[in-house]
């Protein structure tokens, strides 16, 4: 599953938070904590990913983040990252490669990594109807005799009609934000068309991973926020 793989591409809005003016599309207020947890098509949770605001740098209109995501999933021990976001005249952006699991990361041993491609962008401002940027991250290490590729793609990225979103923090009234999210490591292959949900005032509390037939795969829902 994608969400084995990915913390989740979690670009979570807060918008109207005292000091925050480069964007509504993350919380850039240090102290603030949030949590997510996916399950499956039969609503059975499968992990659930915490986040920290940890420390929020400003110059001008330009905002920088660092994060700590704790991913807990039903084995094993919690995988823990950290990693920058940032927003410059009010457009949020990070890096695809920082929402990896550590676990996967850590399979290119001591190789050196090469990382091109593009970062996630989002606008202040969303309308139905909008498109927005792809998204691409490639990470490749010699280990070895073996060549190691890593590959992260958003594509498709469109913004969709207005919905209400029932969570366990409120309910809320969304846009939906459409894309296509694949993932390919060794030995995996993975593509979902995905449907992410977000409210003014939040942003992303939820999404919906289908699979290329059109059967929902799996979701994920805000189920905790704290500042």
């Amino acid at each position: 599953m994608i969400k084995w793989i990915l913390l989740a591409f979690a670009v979570c809005t807060f918008s109207g938070l005292t000091g925050q003016t480069c964007t509504p599309w993350f919380p850039f207020e240090e102290g603030i904590e949030f949590e997510y947890t996916f399950y499956s098509k039969k609503d059975k949770e499968s992990s659930r990913t915490y986040y920290t605001v940890d420390q929020v740098s400003k110059s001008g209109n330009n905002y920088q983040a660092d994060i700590t995501a704790t991913m807990h999933l039903r084995k094993g021990e919690p995988q823990v990252l950290s990693f920058t976001v940032s927003c410059s005249n009010g457009i949020y952006t990070a890096d695809l490669s920082d929402f990896m699991n550590p676990s996967f990361k850590e399979s290119f041993g001591e190789s050196e990594i090469t990382i091109t491609g593009s970062e996630l962008q989002i606008p202040a401002n969303l309308s139905t109807g909008q498109t927005l940027p792809d998204a691409e991250t490639k990470m490749e290490a010699q280990v070895g005799p073996i060549k190691m590729k890593i590959l992260m793609e958003v594509t498709n990225r469109k913004v969709g009609n207005k919905v209400s979103i029932s969570t366990p923090v409120k309910s809320f009234d969304c846009y939906e934000l459409t894309s296509r999210e694949r993932v390919k490591v060794p030995l995996f292959d993975r593509t979902y068309n995905v449907t992410h949900y977000y409210a003014a005032g939040y942003g992303q509390v939820k999404s919906e991973y289908y699979d290329k037939k059109g059967n929902l795969d799996s979701y994920m829902l805000l189920t905790a926020f704290k500042k």
